[in-house]
C-alpha cells in the first residue's frame, strides 16, 4: 500500500461520520512524518472534515481550496493581525506576513496580538506564533522589514493594511504587474473603507488621487478596525471560493457611529 492509501485508511477509520477530531490528525501525521497540513488535505481530498472546520459550513472541496490558497497580509498592525486570524481560523494554508515594526503601548487599544507581554517584540513574530496556537496546519512566512516583491510572490491574494497613501500606491502598483488582487482597507475613528483593487479598476487610483506627505497616526476605534478586519476575510475568502462581490467594481464605506453604510461603484472598471 502506497503512502498515500494508508494515510487515507487511517483517517477512514478514525474519523466519526463525515469528520475527523484534530487530535487524530496530528496522529497521522505523526505516524506517517508528514505536515499535519499535507494531512489535512488528503482528509479533504477524500471528503472527511477536520471538526475545527465544521462549523464553517463549506465543503470539503471549499475547504481545500482555502487550505492551498497562499495569502500575502502586508502590515500586521490593526487591520493586519485581526485579519490574520480570522483567515487562520477559516483555514487558509498560508499566511505571507510582512511588518517591519514592533508592538509599543499605544497598539493596546486596537491591535489583537498586542499585550503588555509583548511590547517591543516583532509584531510579525508575535503573529506568526500565536496563529500556530490557533490553527497548527497553517504555514507563515515572516518578513520583518518593510514589503517588496518577495513578500507577496506567489500569493493568491494580497491584504492591504497600510496605513500610507504612498505605500499603499506602490503595493497595489506591484500587484497589478504580477495580476494578483489587492484587497484595500483603511480606518480612522469611526469610519472605514474596503475595496479590490485590481488590473481592470485600478481602486487605489481612485480612492488616493494625489500622493500625501508622511502618514499621521490617525485615531482609531477598535470596533472598526475589528469591522473592517472581517470584511477583507470575508472579500479574501469570497474569491478564493469563486463568489462574486461588488467589490470587485467599488468600494464600501462605513460610519459606525451613525451606521451608515454604503458602496460606491468605482467607475473605472
Amino acid at each position: 500500500m502506497d503512502k498515500q492509501k494508508a494515510i487515507r485508511s487511517f483517517l477512514e477509520e478514525q474519523a466519526t461520520g463525515a469528520c475527523i477530531d484534530l487530535t487524530e490528525l496530528q496522529r497521522a501525521a505523526e505516524t506517517f512524518d508528514c505536515p499535519l497540513r499535507d494531512i489535512e488535505k488528503v482528509a479533504l481530498r477524500h471528503s472527511i472534515l477536520p471538526a475545527r472546520y465544521q462549523r464553517n459550513g463549506l465543503s470539503c472541496s471549499e475547504q481545500l481550496k482555502l487550505i492551498q490558497a497562499r495569502v500575502a497580509i502586508i502590515g500586521c498592525g490593526g487591520l493586519g493581525g485581526r485579519t490574520a486570524e480570522l483567515l487562520a481560523r477559516l483555514g487558509i494554508g498560508t499566511l505571507l506576513l510582512t511588518d517591519p515594526d514592533t508592538f509599543s503601548e499605544s497598539n493596546l487599544n486596537r491591535q489583537l496580538f498586542c499585550t503588555v507581554k509583548t511590547l517591543g517584540d516583532s509584531k510579525v513574530e508575535v503573529l506568526s506564533r500565536e496563529l500556530q496556537q490557533i490553527n497548527p496546519a497553517l504555514q507563515t512566512k515572516e518578513q520583518v522589514r518593510l514589503f517588496n516583491e518577495q513578500s507577496i510572490a506567489g500569493a493568491d491574494i494580497v491584504i492591504d493594511c497600510l496605513d500610507s497613501t504612498e505605500a499603499r500606491k506602490e503595493l497595489a502598483g506591484m500587484c497589478r504587474s504580477h495580476a494578483i488582487p489587492m484587497i484595500h482597507g483603511a480606518v480612522r475613528e469611526w469610519y472605514g473603507q474596503v475595496g479590490i483593487d485590481w488590473k481592470a479598476n485600478a481602486l487605489i487610483n481612485t480612492l488616493y488621487p494625489q500622493t500625501s506627505g508622511p502618514p499621521e497616526a490617525p485615531k482609531v476605534m477598535v470596533t472598526t478596525v475589528a469591522f473592517i478586519a472581517a470584511i477583507q476575510a470575508a472579500e479574501a475568502s469570497k474569491l478564493l471560493l469563486g463568489h462574486d462581490s461588488p467589490l470587485t467594481r467599488g468600494w464600501l464605506q462605513c460610519d459606525l457611529l451613525h451606521c451608515e453604510h454604503e458602496i460606491l461603484p468605482n467607475n473605472t472598471t
